[in-house]
């Protein structure tokens, strides 16, 4: 029998960037599990609103999938990306990963592979790390766009996390961390802030009127998050409902902290 998933080991860029830098005053993010709906009409439309209104510099996307001539990959006005699938789809031709998008090119990009591959299709989750310059300053942002693994046991839902301390503690500068971790119970979630506390990364704290509409395993635990360090938040995230997904995207605006 045909074996239908295959890890994929490549990444595909679109060099379209408006700008060189990242503006300090005014490091707005977007997160979003799109589901594999970016092929959907209905998220076309959403996703539009969303970019338009709070024009965020920096999209993080999670569950992206591609046909695998890119027929339908993402292309918005003024944004590069880099998608960074993790596997293909052999019988539908497509694959999925994770998708950073940003208004300023980057100065450098690694994908990171889980060591533990995912039960039934065998491959492992990434995380994606991008290195952005940041006008005025000499800091270079470090953003992390991750979809943790999931359906394993705890300690390899550790490992990965553990990969992404080790990048953490690798940079300097200001970080954001951001995805879906699959926090499902509260035993990852406590082992999560754990060890981001200890590299040093605070947590975005959603009023509740938003954190209710964050993702959750069950109607308890938040399955996405957003963590960083050596940035200051400017006005309250928001979380905003849509229909195309059955995650909500998370935004956030952040300012760099000067006396970090």
């Amino acid at each position: 029998m045909k074996k239908r998933f295959k890890q994929a080991d490549y990444f595909i860029e679109n060099h379209e960037y408006s700008q060189k830098t990242l503006i300090n005053s005014n490091i707005s993010l977007l997160n979003w599990n799109i589901q594999k709906r970016n092929s959907d009409p209905l998220w076309a439309v959403e996703f539009k609103h969303i970019i338009e209104r709070y024009t965020p510099e920096v999209v993080l996307l999670q569950e992206c999938q591609f046909e695998n001539g890119l027929e339908r990959i993402f292309n918005f006005q003024h944004y590069g990306f880099i998608f960074a699938p993790n596997f293909l789809d052999i019988f539908k031709s497509r694959h999925s990963g994770v998708l950073t998008a940003s208004t300023a090119n980057h100065q450098s990009v690694s994908v990171i592979k889980s060591h533990a591959l995912e039960p039934l299709i065998k491959v492992p989750k990434i995380f994606l790390a991008t290195t952005y310059a940041i006008d005025n300053t000499d800091s270079a942002l470090l953003v992390l766009n991750i979809h943790a693994i999931n359906f394993v046991g705890f300690w390899k839902f550790i490992s990965q996390i553990q990969q992404l301390e080790y990048a953490i503690r690798s940079h300097q500068g200001p970080i954001i961390l951001s995805g879906d971790f699959n926090t499902w119970n509260r035993k990852r979630t406590h082992i999560l802030d754990e060890i981001l506390t200890e590299s040093g990364l605070a947590k975005v704290q959603f009023h509740k009127a938003h954190q209710k509409n964050i993702k959750k395993f069950l109607f308890n635990n938040s399955l996405d998050h957003i963590y960083y360090r050596g940035l200051e938040l400017d006005g309250p995230p928001e979380v905003v409902k849509t229909k195309s997904s059955d995650h909500n995207p998370l935004l956030v605006k952040f300012k760099l902290n000067l006396f970090s």
